[in-house]
């Protein structure tokens, strides 16, 4: 009876196992697909938040940069590719 059961959860484990190295490689290769884009954005982010220290003048640009891009996104059209 113990037997029986062990082989059934053992069972149970492998199959969540197989199905859990499956979502993991999908959501790798849906996280890899946007990897170009955030390392642009990140590099926009860090050159506009150093600005500030070229010019006091440029320490309200970080907020407005930020503005502007999620208005952006918001206002362009939904894709349904990345490209």
């Amino acid at each position: 009876m113990i037997l029986e059961d062990s082989k059934k959860t053992s069972a149970d484990i492998s199959q969540r196992i197989a199905s859990a190295q499956v979502i993991e490689e999908q959501i790798n290769e849906t996280r890899n697909s946007y990897r170009s884009v955030a390392t642009r954005g990140s590099i926009l982010y860090f050159v506009i938040a150093d600005l500030a220290g070229i010019d006091p003048m440029y320490q309200y640009s970080l907020a407005y940069v930020k503005r502007l891009f999620n208005t952006a996104i918001e206002k362009s059209p939904q894709q349904e590719t990345l490209e």
